[in-house]
């Protein structure tokens, strides 16, 4: 199972730069983003993470929720918060690959505040990739051109920027 070389633990992820993340995506805040307290509401980076994958692979493999042979399921989520975010202001998402398995993919995700080079969260999930009539993991794994388009964001430094 490939796996990237970039630490895990909080010190190593404390430590992320944009050039960590292959594809990035740049989200402007809104009202609703945040909490009493005028920051980014928890829920909020969630939402990000699942859109900034999402968009990805609906744009660069070719998935659509609906008529794909092949669903991926969240089996786990996780983000470990390390600077405040706020409205009004830009962030600056960033998307790796952490490991692939053979029908799972393991993705973080770094925020960043447009101007600043501190990271301020890192976060992501685990898919499982199944067939969408049985609900079972195929036999044969991910498709090719998944795993191909998936293992490019293994790789860091900054490749493709979008807009969300």
């Amino acid at each position: 199972m490939p796996e990237t070389s970039l630490g895990l633990d909080l010190a190593s992820k404390k430590q992320r730069t944009r050039g960590d993340y292959p594809y990035r995506l740049d989200y402007r805040t809104r009202w609703a983003d945040n909490d009493m307290f005028h920051h980014l509401n928890n829920p909020i980076y969630g939402v990000l993470i699942d859109s900034i994958i999402n968009e990805y692979l609906i744009t660069k493999i070719g998935y659509n929720t609906t008529t794909y042979p092949r669903t991926a399921l969240v089996a786990n989520t996780y983000c470990d918060y390390f600077g405040q975010m706020q409205y009004p202001g830009m962030l600056d998402l960033g998307l790796r690959v952490v490991k692939l398995g053979k029908n799972s993919v393991m993705y973080e995700v770094g925020f960043f505040v447009e101007g600043d080079e501190k990271v301020r969260a890192v976060g992501g999930f685990v898919q499982i990739w199944v067939m969408r009539e049985s609900g079972k993991a195929p036999p044969e794994g991910l498709e090719p051109h998944v795993r191909k388009s998936l293992e490019s964001l293994m790789q860091s430094g900054l490749k493709e920027k979008s807009k969300l």
